[in-house]
């Protein structure tokens, strides 16, 4: 099974938790009297209100400090959704025993704790919190779901995938890498940085089939033949009418930049 989401034990899930699955438990009581609740809690003393609250408090005490050891748990690196439903067991069940502890000492010669437990404790826990625990656990994994596409849409931003005159992909590096492209004949050479070294790749391509996705990943056409990352030049140099970008990687040669183009790569710059 997959390992459990990170956002499951972050502080915030810790808080929303332990909130929402206690308050969710007095509206639910207070709403609908379920098995019986208020008779049984009443004790033919008017103790309704005041049982109630110490369950309540009870609940949010119990939920808080499990929620609290679960997020110390995010270092674990196999915490399962099989782990995770184990531990809502648990939680629930700790919940339906100090419930149960409770009652059978305020009932004094009411039923004994195990009677308690089965027909009061348990269903006030387990029967009630099961609703807010699988809506919150639907949200925190729809949650994981966005942050875990975001992140692939920013990796998926940060690298560009070159492909030959067949649609095979050659090569994939990050936009950041890259120098300058050349198109030469039927063939481009892409030259890059690896380790802080100019490397070449020699891509089977043309210029014009790879310009949408160049200028998308924010590479700027600079000559007829030429792409360039902006990002790697120093300065545009003007030298004996012909205009040069100089890129800050040693021994690199000038990257030749036409007037069509240079209006636009100074703006960038």
């Amino acid at each position: 099974m997959h390992n459990l989401p990170r956002n499951f034990f972050s502080w915030g899930a810790v808080f929303v938790h332990m909130g929402v699955c206690s308050m969710f438990f007095l509206a639910f009581a207070l709403a609908y009297n379920p098995f019986g609740m208020q008779g049984f809690l009443d004790m033919g003393q008017g103790l309704y209100s005041f049982n109630l609250s110490i369950l309540f408090a009870i609940a949010l005490a119990v939920i808080a400090a499990l929620r609290v050891a679960l997020h110390f748990m995010k270092g674990v690196k196999h915490f399962t959704w099989a782990h995770y439903v184990a531990w809502c067991i648990g939680e629930c069940l700790i919940v339906a025993l100090f419930f149960s502890l409770y009652l059978t000492l305020m009932s004094r010669g009411g039923p004994g704790f195990f009677a308690v437990l089965i027909r009061h404790g348990i269903p006030f826990s387990f029967l009630i919190l099961i609703y807010p625990y699988l809506v919150l656990a639907l949200a925190y994994s729809v949650a994981a779901h966005h942050e875990a596409e975001k992140a692939g849409a920013e990796a998926d931003a940060s690298l560009i995938r070159f492909y030959d005159s067949n649609k095979n992909p050659k090569l994939m590096i990050a936009v950041s890498a890259i120098l300058y492209l050349k198109a030469e004949e039927n063939y481009v050479n892409i030259w890059y940085l690896d380790n802080g070294r100019a490397v070449r790749y020699t891509l089977r391509s043309s210029m014009m089939a790879l310009e949408e996705n160049c200028t998308r990943h924010g590479l700027v056409r600079c000559q007829r033949s030429y792409f360039v990352n902006p990002a790697h030049i120093t300065v545009l140099r003007k030298e004996n009418g012909f205009i040069f970008a100089e890129l800050d990687v040693q021994n690199a040669p000038d990257i030749p930049v036409s007037k069509r183009y240079y209006d636009k790569l100074a703006a960038l710059l």
